[in-house]
């Protein structure tokens, strides 16, 4: 009985060796990535200068692309859609800027951005287009290239400030159509795009060592993916993710009440194929079908916006057209130069 108790507690001190070894081990890996975390993010400029340049907005710095030269034709500023920046959208950037001035900037945490103070806020990001174009002296109307949840925003500036607005480019945009006949799938579909997961693995630094590897195979060969991480894969930006993404319905409520375009020229693109992945998230193939419609329609519906409006299918593409078929958002943004 001795020998066994002698065992028993030599077994315990063995466990308690080894919980307290692997605590020591865990909590040094969790401090090494903070270090780490902190020392590329406090880097990320001399590591990876700014693409543009970085201007002041009430205190904070924010990172504006700005490219071609002025012409007859108007400026384009395009809006990313949610987790999207400017990297996104420089090939078609450096492509439409041989014919005009065409401008890209980095949301408020977003990229080179600085982080809001006061975290995400419509308003802010509203304002905060306004403050750049009047930063980079741009005194003619824009065309506005608004692209998922960019084309919330687009909108909205466009309801705000509408003689600064020329025409507008709605790229599968967000809208409050959907939003009202598809309510189930999206209280589904926000639930799962909660952010608190990955705002931890990236102030462990977690995120920008291996962020990469994911994206290597999805990615277009016009990013970089260590550039794409290392920038705009950092603590602020999940953070500021999260938040944007909870305020995306209270978004789309207050496009009910927006003015129309008038006769302003609009181009609606759409993938031709949907796919909102409703089946993932737990819905029949039945349901998965009608809210496809549903999306289609809505996009549909946005032509309603200008009396001057055109609506575009395009083929082989996900909801990224910009990675996808750029040759088509390009096309279209041209096509309105010349009309304008």
């Amino acid at each position: 009985m001795e020998v066994e108790h002698n065992h028993t507690i030599k077994s315990f001190r063995k466990l308690k060796l080894f919980g307290i070894t692997l605590f020591i081990v865990i909590f040094s890996l969790l401090i090494l990535g903070l270090f780490y975390e902190y020392a590329s993010y406090k880097n990320v400029k001399n590591d990876y200068p700014p693409d543009g340049k970085m201007i002041d907005v009430e205190g904070r710095e924010i990172h504006v692309n700005i490219k071609g030269t002025k012409s007859s034709l108007p400026p384009v500023l395009i809006e990313p859609g949610t987790g999207n920046w400017s990297y996104d959208w420089s090939n078609i950037q450096e492509e439409l800027s041989k014919h005009t001035i065409v401008i890209t900037y980095d949301r408020a945490g977003y990229g080179w951005s600085d982080p809001p103070p006061n975290g995400f806020t419509l308003d802010m990001t509203i304002n905060d287009v306004n403050h750049i174009l009047e930063s980079v002296e741009i005194d003619t109307p824009v065309i506005l290239v608004g692209h998922s949840t960019g084309g919330i925003y687009s909108r909205l500036f466009a309801d705000k400030y509408p003689d600064k607005v020329a025409g507008m480019v709605l790229v599968d945009a967000r809208n409050e159509f959907f939003s009202e006949q598809a309510k189930k799938y999206n209280e589904s579909f926000f639930e799962t795009q909660d952010q608190k997961m990955n705002q931890f693995l990236s102030q462990i630094g977690i995120a920008r060592l291996f962020g990469k590897h994911i994206f290597l195979d999805t990615m277009p060969d016009y990013l970089s993916p260590e550039k794409y991480v290392n920038v705009h894969w950092d603590t602020p930006f999940f953070r500021v993710l999260d938040e944007e993404i909870n305020q995306i319905n209270v978004s789309e409520k207050l496009l009910k009440n927006t003015n129309s375009l008038e006769d302003k020229p609009l181009t609606i693109i759409t993938p031709s194929t949907v796919d909102l992945q409703a089946v993932e998230l737990g819905f029949s193939e039945q349901e998965s079908n009608r809210m496809e419609k549903i999306w289609l329609d809505s996009q549909q519906q946005l032509t309603n916006l200008s009396t001057n409006s055109e609506f575009m299918l395009v083929p082989n593409s996900s909801h990224s057209v910009m990675y996808d078929q750029p040759n088509i958002i390009i096309d279209a943004i041209l096509k309105m130069t010349d009309e304008i």
